[in-house]
């Protein structure tokens, strides 16, 4: 008889303690530290949105916007790059240009090593170029007469 008294006192402590630890474990995280940081209307949104787990009036999605926004081009911020020289990309961004031959075996474009060309093999006629560009990409452009502008993006 005592030891069912003891055994039924001991499962008792123990359950007891066992759901006080359960109850204290840890404070639950907000939506915001979880990155759930919009709310409101999902309909701008490229994807669905992903819905907090603890409040589903909190949401996060990649919205039209941002998007736009990495890409939307920096004329502000726009800079020319010389020809035949070695120019090192300080964002992400896109080149635009045109360039004359060189004496009959065409305009070349290098990037990072790469050589795209000849563009053209008219003495006469021009070559122009469009290209995106990485941050840290090294750009030459081989020919006589170079006119190129990069401009960055926004977002980069």
């Amino acid at each position: 008889m005592k030891l069912s008294i003891l055994l039924a006192g001991s499962i008792l402590t123990s359950a007891i303690a066992g759901n006080v630890y359960a109850q204290t474990c840890g404070a639950q995280p907000s939506c915001s530290d979880l990155g759930y940081t919009y709310t409101g209307s999902t309909s701008d949104c490229l994807s669905p949105a992903l819905k907090c787990p603890f409040n589903t009036s909190y949401f996060n999605c990649t919205k039209k916007a941002d998007t736009f926004y990495q890409f939307k081009l920096n004329w502000a911020w726009a800079s020319d790059i010389p020809g035949k020289q070695d120019w090192p990309a300080y964002q992400n961004g896109i080149v635009i240009g045109h360039a004359h031959d060189i004496k009959n075996y065409g305009a070349f474009i290098i990037i990072n090593g790469k050589k795209i060309g000849s563009l053209t093999g008219d003495v006469t006629q021009r070559s122009f170029f469009y290209f995106n560009i990485s941050e840290g990409d090294r750009i030459t452009i081989d020919a006589d007469d170079v006119h190129a502008t990069f401009v960055p993006y926004y977002g980069s």
